[in-house]
């Protein structure tokens, strides 16, 4: 006479066995998940920052090629200007004034590829030392092609007339979850630059 296992208990111990399963493949999968959802907050604040800094180059850019017609002078094109308007731009993205250098390096920022625009790949050393912190570099180039890294008090003689100003900001940005950063590193550097013909009359 042989023993057979009531089709209740049967059931039981597959419900058991499906819970043990679902339960090993949702921790597998968990990881992955949690790894997924890790580097989108990463990567969004990014981009996040990413979408800032190359609207602060752009205002700090367009505010110092501006030509003022009746002085017949470009009034804002001079680091203090510029500066001010990467900063005010900045400030909505959350950096404060400590979080945000000019830097007078005495010449144009040179670029790693020794391309003529000054565009990008910088040096690691142009970018701060320090997370969540924004190097600002402008470059000055008048229409006979002489370029200065600085401009103390604007020319008022409409001598940069069709010239250059780029203006480039170098951020080295800070990955804030423990897994990505141990990916990638604790950071990542960020830069964006934005070129505008300075305005003027003949």
């Amino acid at each position: 006479m042989s023993l057979t296992m009531p089709a209740l208990s049967r059931t039981r111990v597959h419900r058991r066995r499906q819970r043990g399963q679902s339960l090993v493949e949702f921790a597998i999968s968990s990881t992955v998940l949690l790894l997924l959802a890790m580097g989108l907050i990463d990567l969004s604040r990014a981009f996040y920052y990413s979408v800032s800094l190359q609207g602060a180059a752009r205002e700090g850019a367009r505010h110092g090629a501006w030509f003022n017609t009746a002085a017949r002078e470009n009034n804002f094109l001079d680091d203090s200007d510029v500066v001010t308007a990467v900063r005010e731009a900045l400030y909505g993205a959350g950096f404060t004034d400590p979080q945000i250098h000019f830097i007078n390096a005495g010449g144009c920022l040179g670029p790693t590829d020794g391309n003529g625009a000054n565009n990008k790949p910088y040096p690691t050393a142009a970018y701060p030392a320090a997370s969540q912190n924004v190097n600002v570099y402008i470059c000055y180039t008048a229409p006979n092609g002489t370029s200065y890294g600085s401009i103390a008090s604007h020319p008022t003689d409409n001598s940069f007339w069709l010239g250059d100003i780029n203006v480039s900001l170098l951020m080295n940005f800070q990955l804030i979850t423990p897994l990505i950063q141990g990916l990638f590193g604790n950071g990542l550097d960020l830069a964006y630059n934005e070129h505008f013909t300075i305005q003027g009359k003949p």
